[in-house]
């Protein structure tokens, strides 16, 4: 009878998908994605293909099949013809843990290290001004001396670093968020209602707009009273993708990403954001 029931499961779903992948041969693509967790339930495995399946739906409209193998704790998806693989990859694998976090300006930054210049000396491009997000910027093949420095700095107290990588640009910056006896989280991801893109005919380019599920709409606009003409960072996976300054307070939960995304990026962090959290971790099986 069990037999019976994960057969039953494993025909889980065919979908639809088409923008974001190019469609070159008859020859299919193969991935199947591991579970992190060796205990996960086939429940758990389902609700992570239904993520995965609003994820792809939202990515693209080509086709695609996706079956759950809940006896070896995997997901197989087969995509016909030629595919941008990496990408997909990370469509699948994507945790999707969206956070909120005030941050400490450069001004701010300086005083907590007690640096001597050797941290802004680091970076070809640094923060002009003291109330700047960024505490400076750099190529992405130099983050590792950058992560050796501060590893080996004392621990700063109420602060945790992130870097602005999720899509592996060739420079990226460094941010400080601010964090108290070990959590700094504003809101989280759960805490959205509705995240999609607009296109913006004056700017001739694509955002991203959120809102706020009317439960957080108080505490955001709390938040955002709070740190008027100071930024606040949207991270995703801990990287921080926007670091808006706020100019007033939101007091209908209305938000907009308008950072300098490509339209498939665009795409990518609504499909990831619209479509919320794996419930466990994965990982491409090879």
């Amino acid at each position: 009878m069990k037999t019976i029931i994960y057969s039953l499961i494993a025909i889980f779903i065919f979908g639809i998908i088409a923008t974001g992948f190019s469609h070159k041969s008859d020859n299919s693509l193969r991935i199947l994605i591991q579970s992190s967790d060796d205990n996960i339930s086939a429940a758990v495995l389902n609700k992570s293909a239904e993520i995965i399946t609003g994820r792809l739906k939202s990515f693209s409209d080509e086709k695609f099949i996706i079956t759950t193998l809940p006896e070896k704790n995997q997901i197989q998806l087969i995509f016909p013809g030629q595919h941008d693989l990496k990408r997909i990859e990370n469509l699948l694998t994507q945790k999707g843990n969206l956070e909120f976090y005030e941050i400490y300006n450069h001004s701010n930054i300086s005083k907590l290290l007690k640096d001597d210049g050797k941290l802004l000396s680091m970076f070809h491009e640094y923060a002009s001004h003291d109330s700047s997000a960024e505490i400076g910027c750099i190529s992405n093949t130099e983050i590792s001396k950058v992560n050796a420095y501060l590893n080996s700095v004392k621990q700063i107290q109420d602060c945790k670093f992130s870097w602005s990588n999720l899509f592996e640009d060739t420079n990226v910056c460094l941010y400080a968020l601010r964090i108290k006896n070990g959590n700094g989280v504003l809101l989280r991801g759960s805490d959205i209602e509705s995240f999609k893109s607009e296109y913006e005919k004056t700017l001739a380019r694509e955002s991203i707009k959120f809102k706020f599920k009317p439960s957080a709409t108080a505490k955001w606009a709390e938040v955002t009273k709070r740190n008027l003409n100071s930024a606040i960072a949207i991270v995703l996976d801990d990287n921080v993708i926007y670091a808006p300054v706020v100019r007033s307070e939101i007091t209908d939960g209305n938000c907009q990403i308008s950072g300098d995304f490509t339209p498939t990026q665009v795409r990518f962090l609504v499909a990831i954001g619209g479509n919320g959290e794996l419930p466990v971790n994965f990982y491409v099986v090879k």
